[in-house]
């Protein structure tokens, strides 16, 4: 039995951006605690939706193709998933990273995700929500909504992660995308270089923690915590 079986056994999480990278793993952490998991992605095909791992007997996760950006099709999304499953416990944003883009379409999207995407979200799921952890990095939109809906006991917090070691994606048909990170890697290895010895446990962030700490605002554990914003960057912001 793990630590946070019996807060989140049988409870159903909504993951936006979940078909890799730290969605991914954040998915496959609340599967392993039983929960069951309708996640989305704007740009995975039909073939990417496959069978995570972690899954336990019972738990279930469906993938759903959505864009974020359009209020539309989350409002469908939000519905459909609180249909099939009577309920949504736990709503988890993850934002959309944009990394070395000269492209103004690139942070336009980002943009719509980020911000009309997640305000959509929050509209849609908060008449459903019993108990809910929002991640996301624009902290004044999250911290609003925790005043907002303290009282009604949804509480809204923000994982704000520092340089992760995210993989490559490789797709259904053998293609591979390059994570941020690894993107990093390739393009400004110097850059990157420099920001890792800025940091003070001199290392890269690992997914798994950061879905760690998804999993435990999201638990009964964290009961009282509300318009937090939990830092993962092995201690870079305290060399600012």
């Amino acid at each position: 039995m793990t630590l946070f079986k019996t807060q989140l056994s049988g409870a159903h999480v909504l993951v936006t951006g979940g078909n890799k990278g730290i969605g991914r793993v954040i998915i496959e952490s609340f599967l392993a605690e039983g929960a069951n998991v309708s996640y989305c992605s704007r740009s995975a095909s039909e073939d990417d939706f496959a069978d995570f791992n972690g899954a336990i007997e019972g738990a279930k996760v469906l993938g759903t193709k959505v864009d974020i950006g359009n209020q539309d099709d989350v409002r469908a999304w939000v519905e459909k998933s609180a249909e099939k499953y009577g309920r949504i416990d736990v709503v988890v944003a993850n934002a959309f990273a944009i990394f070395h883009s000269s492209s103004i379409d690139d942070w336009r999207q980002s943009l719509e995700g980020n911000v009309i995407g997640l305000v959509t979200l929050i509209e849609a799921a908060a008449p459903i929500l019993s108990h809910s952890a929002v991640k996301r990095s624009q902290a004044v939109i999250a911290k609003g909504y925790s005043k907002m809906l303290g009282q009604k006991g949804v509480r809204v917090n923000i994982v704000t992660p520092g340089l992760v070691e995210t993989p490559s994606l490789v797709r259904a048909d053998g293609t591979e995308e390059l994570s941020p990170f690894q993107m990093g890697k390739k393009l400004m290895p110097e850059f990157m270089q420099s920001i890792l010895d800025q940091v003070p446990m001199g290392r890269p962030g690992q997914p798994q923690e950061v879905a760690n700490a998804v999993v435990f605002l999201a638990s009964a554990l964290s009961g009282y915590i509300n318009g937090a914003n939990l830092l993962l960057d092995g201690g870079f912001s305290v060399t600012l």
